[in-house]
């Protein structure tokens, strides 16, 4: 279908399409076009296909802006650029020294003394060392290329929070948006999963080791 651009929020990125037959005008998203020489503009003539979205809503898909050669070079460049995850440093290793070191202690004055008051204190190195471990990083580069409609944006606390927990595939805040508006609840269950991830990781690096060594103690004596 043809129709034109009539209505465009570049800071969004989302607009409204007329067709060229009359009908009712249709939104598209800034993700589903696929010239990338520039971005949509108001009075653009376009190509696209039509299509109802979860709501049973129409929307545009495989949006062409007419008359604008689509740069192959230049989308080649876009999608080579990858964000590198979060690298350990040399505080990281200290601090899984120090982890390390502190549950060996704990273990070792729990045996001397076999008192769990006088030997718990040796744990809070470890607890100290893990929360450095997961403290948050700031990405090398303060922009990035977003996975889905190549805009180039600057990181903010929720794109560096998602690059901390391992993703390298970061959207700007319109195609954020655009995610979490067709998948509602992915969003919810992903920062559940993240919670007890980390509470699981916390328990195996302190809790399990020292409540180990205070069992072989107790079965030893």
């Amino acid at each position: 279908m043809k129709g034109k651009i009539v209505q465009w929020m570049d800071e969004k990125g989302f607009g409204f399409i007329q067709p060229d037959d009359g009908s009712e005008k249709v939104f598209f998203h800034v993700s589903s076009v696929k010239t990338d020489a520039r971005r949509p503009q108001v009075g653009d003539s376009v190509f696209y296909e039509s299509m109802l979205d979860s709501q049973k809503r129409k929307k545009a898909k495989s949006v062409v802006i007419d008359g604008v050669r689509k740069d192959s070079s230049s989308s080649a460049r876009s999608r080579s650029i990858r964000v590198e995850p979060p690298k350990k440093d040399a505080v990281d290793f200290v601090s899984y020294l120090v982890i390390s070191v502190s549950i060996l202690a704990t273990g070792f004055e729990f045996y001397r003394t076999g008192s769990v008051e006088k030997s718990w204190f040796f744990s809070v190195p470890a607890v100290i060392a893990f929360l450095v471990i997961n403290r948050q990083k700031k990405p090398k580069d303060k922009t990035f290329h977003c996975s889905r409609c190549r805009k180039i944006s600057e990181h903010d606390s929720r794109t560096i929070k998602a690059w901390n927990n391992g993703f390298v595939k970061l959207y700007c805040s319109a195609c954020h948006f655009q995610w979490l508006k067709d998948n509602p609840n992915q969003d919810k269950q992903s920062m559940q999963s993240q919670g007890r991830g980390c509470l699981g990781v916390l328990v195996l690096l302190t809790v399990v080791p020292i409540l180990g060594c205070m069992g072989l103690y107790q079965w030893l004596a």
